[in-house]
């Protein structure tokens, strides 16, 4: 096996720099009109001035494949190399000019100075630039090539273009574009980025070694989010299914489209693949020097900030690098534009070390890498000063570095959710109370990680559970609504005889006051889901005399004998699972379900009532993880009751019919 570097970094944006105020002289205006959502979306996104391969008669200036060919030039010129030695090429986009025949077998014949090579096409979404170097780099590890360029380049643009979308039937007829389009018009731009891959560090300058990249899939479990060539999010009609191209493109299923709904599953998925990394001992966070992180939007970045810290496990923000202000979001290009502009600012040094984070919405995929600088800038060639207008570093949310302030994480969330689009990326954790000192770990700290890689893989699970997979579609019927009542009664009925007992048996004095605490504000909670059953046409002697599956015996079983145990303090991970999912799952179901069959809110209070308050709960759950009597073997019984717990829940759902 060989190291694999990346010797030579090499950029195109094409154009001149397109401010906010300029977007509309080169998408143009659908029907003439300006936008009415585009302030809020870009108040959002934080992005300042972007690049457009359009003139302002929405004509295009370069192809995608031009874009990629320049980009890998720029790189082979920076590295003084001769393109012949080149053997080869990985190339990444999320729309090709052409659907055949392949985008590397395009920006090959855009380079006539290469020589034949082998060459490799990824399609995908953010990811896709990933997946493109992780080829390049595995077949230069296993020395089956020796220089390779991996090209990651994006050409939304030209999606965006007005007439495309005045060709649709609904805009036709007056309405306005849907939401779930307009938005990306505001989001993406274009550009392209390169890397020369070798086996050998550079022997003058810097070089970034690649340790290790990790891409996974959770398509197996979520549906599509961002999505083109079909009409909705179900994706089970293809534009090419339609009688005639002309009909896709007027039922807009030739659009590009984001289903905003689903984002805060992209960074929830990130974060848990992150701690995952953590805990494999692949990612030491005191470790890390940068940290770039390919978020879409300036809000995001709040949100991953918030998981983080929440997990005990955050990077400090002086060592984020990021340039979505003033590059703007180039979708699989944009790792590669973030590193392009590190590697040339005369900020690396060797011995540190870069871990890059790529959350992807297409499908649901997370990508990371590890790199490490090695080599030497004493010479200093091939540093430079960041340009006019650059962001370079970024410092605390809501900062947003030389071009201007974009408002605090609490302004964002305000825009989006007044744009529909809100998030609920907060799990149910604390947040520690200092920052974990090295070397030596807190319990609490250690505690704080573990529920929420825990809380973070129940969440997904949870997903995959046929109840829940249908709401999510939604083929929710009342029938459903129904039976998923019925099963959870029983646990909702025993919730407070289970907390009243492990009371009970409580030998210290503050938690035996909390739990019954507790016990009072759960005891009648039933009587509410059992007036909502009642309310759907359901009969009470139903739900009353409705048998436990056998999710819900395994539950009761189980919490009922660590109840009956002395001190059952483990009992802590029990309530973070069930507090958590009513915190963070019921409010969301009970929207689904209330809007899937026009319901009043009365019809889901059950459910809305525990998605807003059981987060109070969980606030006594932070004095307890914190507290000082905490042990390692106290964190690791919480965390094995927790664990078993998330399991028997999952039963439970899985188990109504």
């Amino acid at each position: 096996m060989h190291g694999v570097f990346i010797n030579s970094i090499g950029k195109f944006l094409p154009g001149n720099p397109i401010a906010n105020d300029q977007m509309e002289d080169y998408l143009g205006k659908v029907n003439g009109r300006p936008s009415k959502v585009k302030h809020r979306i870009l108040k959002s996104n934080g992005i300042q001035q972007r690049y457009y391969a359009l003139d302002r008669q929405q004509q295009t200036t370069y192809s995608n494949s031009q874009m990629a060919a320049i980009a890998i030039r720029d790189a082979l010129a920076k590295a003084n190399l001769e393109p012949g030695t080149i053997d080869l090429l990985a190339a990444a986009t999320s729309w090709a000019d052409l659907l055949v025949p392949g985008f590397a077998s395009m920006v090959h014949g855009e380079l006539p100075e290469l020589s034949p090579l082998e060459i490799s096409s990824s399609q995908g979404v953010c990811c896709a630039g990933v997946t493109a170097l992780k080829y390049a780099a595995s077949q230069v590890k296993l020395g089956e090539k020796r220089a390779a360029i991996a090209v990651a380049s994006e050409l939304p643009s030209r999606l965006f273009k007005h007439t495309h979308f005045e060709a649709e039937a609904s805009v036709k007829a007056g309405k306005a574009l849907s939401f779930d389009t307009e938005f990306l018009r505001w989001m993406l731009s274009d550009g392209a980025g390169a890397f020369l891959v070798q086996d050998h560090p550079n022997p003058s300058e810097i070089s970034l070694k690649i340790e290790w990249i990790e891409l996974i899939s959770h398509a197996n479990a979520y549906p599509v989010c961002m999505y083109a060539g079909t009409e909705d999010e179900t994706a089970q009609k293809s534009w090419m299914d339609y009688p005639s191209y002309m009909e896709a493109a007027q039922s807009g299923a030739i659009n590009l489209r984001q289903n905003i709904r689903l984002l805060d599953n992209v960074i929830k998925l990130g974060v848990e693949g992150w701690l995952k990394l953590i805990e494999l001992g692949r990612v030491q966070p005191d470790e890390i020097d940068w940290l770039l992180c390919h978020y879409s939007s300036h809000f995001f970045r709040g949100q991953i900030v918030e998981l983080l810290e929440k997990a005990g496990c955050m990077i400090p923000e002086e060592k984020w690098f990021t340039n979505l202000y003033t590059r703007g979001n180039t979708g699989c290009a944009s790792i590669y534009l973030m590193l392009e502009e590190l590697f040339h600012s005369g900020k690396l040094q060797p011995g540190q070390k870069i871990f890059c984070f790529v959350p992807e919405s297409g499908r649901f995929t997370t990508a990371y890498m590890m790199l490490s600088v090695v080599g030497s800038r004493e010479s200093g060639v091939g540093s430079r000063e960041l340009e006019a207008g650059e962001v370079g570093e970024v410092g605390k949310v809501g900062e947003v570095g030389k071009v201007g302030e974009v408002g605090e994480v609490g302004e964002v969330g305000e825009t989006i959710q007044n744009s529909k689009l809100k998030t609920q990326n907060s799990f149910p954790l604390p947040t520690p109370h200092s920052p974990l000192p090295t070397p030596t770990e807190p319990v609490s700290a250690y505690l704080l990680r573990q529920l929420a890689l825990i809380w973070l893989e129940f969440e997904r699970e949870i997903r995959s559970v046929p109840i829940v997979r249908k709401l999510h579609r939604g083929d929710f019927t009342l029938d459903d609504y129904k039976a998923m009542l019925r099963n959870l009664r029983p646990q909702v009925v025993e919730g407070a005889r289970w907390i009243a007992r492990a009371a009970s048996n409580m030998t210290d004095f503050r938690l035996r006051s909390t739990f019954i605490g507790h016990a009072q504000d759960e005891h009648r909670d039933y009587q509410m889901l059992e007036r909502n059953y009642v309310s759907i046409g359901g009969a009470l002697e139903e739900i009353v005399n409705a048998e436990k599956n056998i999710g819900s015996e395994a539950l009761s079983a189980f919490i009922f004998h660590q109840a009956s145990r002395e001190n059952p303090v483990d009992l802590l991970g029990s309530m973070f699972i069930i507090e958590g999912l009513g915190n963070n799952l019921a409010g969301q179901w009970a929207a689904q379900i209330k809007s899937t069959l026009g319901l009043k809110d009365e019809q889901v209070s059950f459910l809305g009532y525990h998605g807003a308050n059981d987060e109070a709960h969980l606030g006594k759950l932070n004095e307890l993880i914190n507290a000082e009597w905490m042990t390692k073997d106290i964190a690791d019984r919480i965390l094995k009751t927790a664990r078993v717990s998330a399991r028997l829940y999952r039963l439970q759902l899985e188990e109504i019919q």
